[in-house]
């Protein structure tokens, strides 16, 4: 989600200048597997560097300016030039979701992509000659995303909308970045914010979309239940439209939170707009309401995933190809 394209202090001086030059440094060298195993261990030494405050700020700064920096590369694995997060650009990233993904694309004119970061799927579904419709409300992966597309001569079949969705037109705080981030306070700890513009889907792009078949790729951790509200155009015709979703149930929830508090309410949306719903992993095992009524009820989640699809009640699996 969103990052500021952040300028840094201006007391850092010098500082500041060793950064900018040790970026451009960096972003010349070809990609190895070293540059990730100093990725992991940034991560791993992330809580010490957010309790100082302008050490975080030159490590976002640094990391920031490093990722626009570097060249699109073609990935022999994605079969189209991308960069993002490691496990994206070496094909990795999210396998099971990712097979089913690739599995099904081709049942649909167009994805609407909510959540779309840098834009895998995008990229995935637009190398398939499909239309696209991409949201993703963090300035950082919004600029990495139209650098994807750009260089891969995509343009003319995406529209690119750099807001988040809910149920309500304003300006909200986003919590955290990259993948993570959240309209949620608190979501995985995070309690930095930005602040963004927040529309509905009904609002900005219905027209968009009209009798089309669509794959609905949502990631928006934990504001799936509003977007949804703001969606009706697109909830509505189950007949002609899947949705491939992650709904966290225990994961990433604020302090003192266990079960998602929106969890029974989004399924029970979606069986109320004529949707049954399964895992989206190698089981693709059914999801039923009960079974979720029983998650809020105990506290113990039996899904063994957050990731889920959704189709039509009156088809099956097979029907697109699963």
């Amino acid at each position: 989600m969103l990052v500021e394209n952040r300028k840094p202090p201006a007391c850092a001086g010098s500082l500041t200048d060793a950064l900018q030059n040790l970026a451009t440094r960096e972003s010349l060298k070809p990609a190895a597997k070293g540059n990730y195993r100093m990725e992991s261990a940034v991560r791993l030494l992330k809580p010490v560097i957010e309790k100082f405050p302008l050490i975080a700020s030159f490590y976002r700064f640094y990391r920031d300016q490093k990722r626009l920096m570097r060249a699109v590369e073609y990935r022999p694995k994605l079969g189209f030039k991308f960069i993002g997060s490691a496990l994206m650009e070496r094909g990795d990233f999210e396998p099971d979701e990712s097979e089913i993904f690739d599995k099904i694309i081709n049942n649909f004119d167009i994805l609407i992509n909510v959540g779309a970061n840098t834009g895998y799927y995008c990229l995935k579904a637009l190398s398939k000659n499909k239309n696209v419709i991409a949201f993703e409300p963090n300035e950082l992966n919004t600029k990495t995303l139209l650098r994807n597309v750009y260089e891969n001569e995509f343009s003319h079949k995406i529209h690119i909308f750099q807001l988040a969705l809910s149920d309500h037109v304003g300006i909200l705080p986003i919590y955290g970045a990259d993948t993570g981030a959240s309209l949620i306070k608190g979501w995985a700890g995070q309690n930095q914010h930005t602040l963004v513009p927040v529309n509905t889907f009904d609002n900005v792009t219905h027209s968009l979309v009209d009798n089309s078949k669509k794959l609905v790729l949502v990631d928006i951790e934990g504001a799936e239940y509003n977007f949804l509200h703001g969606a009706y155009s697109i909830l509505k015709n189950p007949e002609d439209t899947v949705f491939m979703m992650e709904i966290s149930v225990a994961e990433h929830q604020p302090t003192g939170t266990n079960i998602n508090p929106r969890l029974l309410d989004t399924f029970q949306l979606m069986d109320q707009f004529g949707y049954s719903a399964f895992t989206c992993d190698s089981r693709k095992r059914s999801v039923q309401i009960s079974e979720i009524s029983e998650i809020v009820r105990t506290g113990i989640d039996t899904l063994g995933t957050h990731n889920f699809i959704f189709i039509n009640k009156d088809t099956t699996l097979e029907r697109w190809g699963l």
